[in-house]
């Protein structure tokens, strides 16, 4: 009995994680649907924003608009590099996950391949038409939009927070403006509350405004859009929540009893999960 609701606290616990890895997204589909939204002049909305894109057509439109203008910028002299001229031809009434979804969407991948993006930026084809890997295409589509930027495109917002880290890496400031105390702000206040729902007790110190230290590790912290506690992560982003339970997933350790052998005669692993946990009390012995 003790496995069996072991395991099943288990299975509890990796669906938990998978509830958080796909809530983790919300913040940047909702950030890429504004954008999208601004720069194309098509409603999306958060909610619907895989719906919008599956069909390949937005993402064509984004791809002719950056054509356009890096091809502006560059007659203008004010940028070189590696564009294509030549303008996408796409079907504009595809309808979702038909051939011609596909097709748009390969036509999109296969511009994306001429421009130069690498293929760890890509996705397959049946990742969006079926909308089986989301976070593949919202990588992909931030790797676009830091390329736009470079060609006169205002960028969604967690790539003009990018910037922003990137000019305080380089111009770090004085050790005065660092030590000094100062009053909680509301990036402090915010980090401090979910560091309290989440409750895994890892040692979270401010080092500075938007710089943290998280379990020994260094990392920069913004808002987006005044309500989303988003963590700088290697070329990405995640949410505040999503990093510490990914923290505390780590701590998972898998042992192995040996083998069982089914009724079919088969030997099977008889493997089982020990989850290093915090649990709050309940009142239950």
């Amino acid at each position: 009995m003790d496995d069996m609701d072991g395991s099943s606290e288990g299975d509890e616990y990796f669906q938990e994680i998978a509830r958080g890895a796909e809530e983790s997204l919300i913040p940047l589909k909702e950030d890429l649907a504004e954008w999208l939204t601004r720069v194309l002049g098509e409603k999306i909305t958060t909610t619907g924003f895989m719906d919008s894109i599956a069909n390949g057509v937005l993402l064509c439109k984004l791809a002719q608009l950056i054509q356009d203008k890096a091809v502006e910028c560059q007659r203008a002299g004010k940028a070189i590099g590696k564009m294509p001229s030549k303008k996408l031809k796409y079907r504009q009434n595809a309808v979702a996950e038909s051939f011609f979804a596909r097709d748009n969407v390969a036509t999109f991948l296969a511009w994306c391949r001429g421009i130069g993006l690498e293929d760890t930026c890509l996705f397959e084809t049946e990742g969006l038409v079926l909308q089986k890997t989301p976070q593949n295409v919202l990588v992909c589509l931030y790797e676009l939009a830091r390329l736009a930027g470079r060609y006169g495109i205002d960028p969604p917002g967690l790539v003009k927070l990018e910037k922003e880290i990137e000019k305080e890496e380089q111009n770090p400031r004085p050790a005065s403006a660092v030590t000094k105390k100062k009053a909680t702000s509301l990036l402090d206040t915010e980090v401090m509350n979910v560091a309290k729902q989440c409750d895994f007790g890892l040692d979270i110190r401010r080092v500075s405004e938007g710089r943290y230290n998280i379990g020994g590790k260094m990392v920069f912290i913004r808002m987006l859009r005044g309500r989303h506690v988003m963590v700088r992560v290697g070329g990405g982003w995640d949410t505040l929540e999503h990093f510490l339970k990914r923290h505390e997933a780590s701590k998972i350790t898998r042992v192995s009893r040996g083998s069982i052998t089914t009724e079919a005669g088969e030997a099977v692993p008889d493997d089982f999960f020990l989850v290093q946990a915090k649990y709050k009390k309940d009142g239950r012995s």
